[in-house]
């Protein structure tokens, strides 16, 4: 005779099957809502989701910002010829759940 099936398991398999991934790295990379999604536009205006939302947003998310702002203003106000040095079919991706990036981004200074 077999044994009764636990409420529990049925419920958790109701969910497996329901269970939908969601990933910070798909983030405002949607086709259907911008014109040209894998183009880097740093003035679109996406709802950014990294540092998370509500009461689960990053108390370091204000630092990090400004860290960003700081560095690459000083970075090109101290190399203004500051250029790719590749061509963008030659840039290879780095594929992870957690970070969308490139592998290596070589630049040339000036």
């Amino acid at each position: 005779m077999n044994a009764p099936e636990r409420p529990a398991h049925r419920h958790r398999d109701e969910l497996a099957a329901r269970r939908r991934e969601v990933s910070a790295g798909h983030a405002d990379w949607d086709g259907a809502r911008f014109d040209d999604p894998d183009r880097l536009d740093l003035t679109r205006r996406a709802g950014h989701v990294a540092f998370g939302r509500g009461i689960h947003h990053c108390l370091g998310a204000l630092p990090a910002r400004l860290e960003g702002q700081v560095a690459l203003g000083k970075l090109v106000t101290r190399f203004p010829d500051l250029r790719l040095d590749a061509a963008p079919d030659e840039l290879t991706r780095r594929f992870s759940l957690l970070m969308r990036g490139l592998e290596t981004l070589p630049v040339r200074l000036g």
